[in-house]
């Protein structure tokens, strides 16, 4: 099935905030530039399916429960669905466009490569568990990433886990997370099997 390429407006006010229009099913996201990237600011919440000729369409909405799309979180996929939805001129981010935004913000703010507060200029503001022992993690949302803890099987408020493109199946690739009691940004190797409510969060970034 054929589409008009997705549409992406910048504000006028705000050079670095702008909207992106999916021409496929008629969703609109907000996307931030950060340094040289261009990213969406919330989870991707397509629907794949064959009859729209999506190759893979293994996805779902934590407890069924579409209030959760209206509340930012997006869609859960598995990794091989989420190789494949980006819309024309976008794409499943890889570990080389992760590593490139965490240089970013170290070299932006001037932190050593050590430095464990990268998550903090990611995570949202809100809807974050409070951590009492970590009066040093402030999140600030800097640059409008707007990285919400995941609502998936393990729980909500604690974790964000966004899947990269690099890895090979389903059990062995790559997912970037954030944790409400650290300040890093993390890289994790190893399984993450699919299931209903147990899936990653997408986070697409512009290709370029």
């Amino acid at each position: 099935m054929l589409h008009q390429p997705p549409l992406l407006d910048f504000s006028r006010s705000d050079p670095n905030k702008g909207m992106l229009f999916d021409t496929r099913d008629g969703q609109t996201y907000q996307v931030v530039k950060i340094g040289k990237q261009i990213w969406l600011a919330e989870n991707f919440r397509y629907l794949p399916s064959k009859e729209k000729g999506d190759l893979f369409d293994t996805s779902c909405v934590y407890d069924n429960d579409n209030s959760y799309l209206d509340k930012g979180y997006g869609r859960l996929y598995d990794w091989n669905t989420a190789n494949h939805i980006a819309p024309e001129g976008w794409k499943l981010p890889n570990n080389k466009d992760f590593e490139e935004l965490k240089d970013f913000i170290i070299k932006d703010n001037n932190l050593s490569t050590d430095e464990d507060k990268i998550g903090s200029y990611l995570k949202s503001i809100d809807g974050w568990e409070s951590c009492d022992p970590c009066e040093d993690i402030v999140n600030n949302d800097k640059y409008g990433f707007n990285a919400k803890a995941s609502v998936n099987f393990y729980s909500s408020e604690h974790f964000a886990n966004f899947v990269s493109a690099t890895g090979e199946n389903n059990s062995n690739h790559n997912s970037w997370n954030l944790f409400h009691n650290l300040g890093g940004f993390y890289k994790y190797n190893g399984n993450f099997n699919y299931s209903i409510n147990n899936g990653f969060c997408v986070r697409l970034i512009k290709a370029y």
